[in-house]
């Protein structure tokens, strides 16, 4: 199938930064119009952090994430007439890029991957634990095994909250869940997290 879309496939190049200057209802409009100037605009605002997003929820595998990146600007670009400016854009995109890491771990049939300690150092599960987790090589490894063993719905608010520092009602448009659900599903994450350092599982 013929996508209306070409996105481009570079991510390490310097990333101009629009989001302070986009008028939100009226380039939403111009992409409504398939204007080709829009397109790329919404792709130079806003691919980086979402590959930095999904990268982090995919095991760093690079591949993956550029593959659900792209995923998630094709599935934008068709949606976009839904679009009612109820949230900013990159709470919209950061949601479909969500919805796209869970149809991959779908597809997988697996466990998800996450490896960054940027979540466990921002998280505020104790400065005892934290310290005791990561004073050497293999409690180090301890604590990102902990991670990795993290269901994925509790990664995603982890990641969201700590590492890029979203507001709980920002997250609750994302992940599309009530703000309380949210409050309460931040706890039960810490919990876990914290009872995994504590109890490192065998084998």
């Amino acid at each position: 199938m013929t996508q209306p879309y070409k996105i481009m496939t570079v991510y390490n190049t310097p990333m101009a930064d629009f989001t302070s200057t986009i008028d939100d209802a009226q380039f939403i409009k111009d992409l409504r119009r398939g204007d080709p100037r829009a397109v790329t605009r919404l792709y130079n605002t806003y691919a980086d952090r979402i590959y930095s997003l999904v990268f982090h929820q995919v095991g760093r595998d690079h591949d993956v994430a550029q593959d659900i990146v792209q995923e998630t600007f094709v599935a934008a670009l068709k949606s976009v007439a839904k679009f009612r400016n109820q949230s900013k854009i990159y709470t919209w995109l950061c949601s479909i890029a969500n919805k796209k890491v869970v149809d991959f771990y779908r597809r997988q049939k697996r466990q998800a991957k996450y490896q960054t300690m940027k979540a466990l150092e921002a998280e505020q599960i104790g400065q005892e634990t934290l310290a005791a987790a990561t004073e050497s090589t293999e409690r180090q490894e301890m604590a990102q095994q902990a991670l990795l063993g993290l269901p994925l719905h509790y990664r995603q608010v982890l990641i969201l909250k700590y590492v890029e520092e979203m507001p709980v009602l920002q997250i609750s448009k994302i992940m599309e869940r009530s703000p309380k659900s949210i409050e309460g599903l931040l706890t039960r994450a810490r919990k876990e997290l914290r009872a995994r350092l504590a109890t490192p599982s065998e084998g």
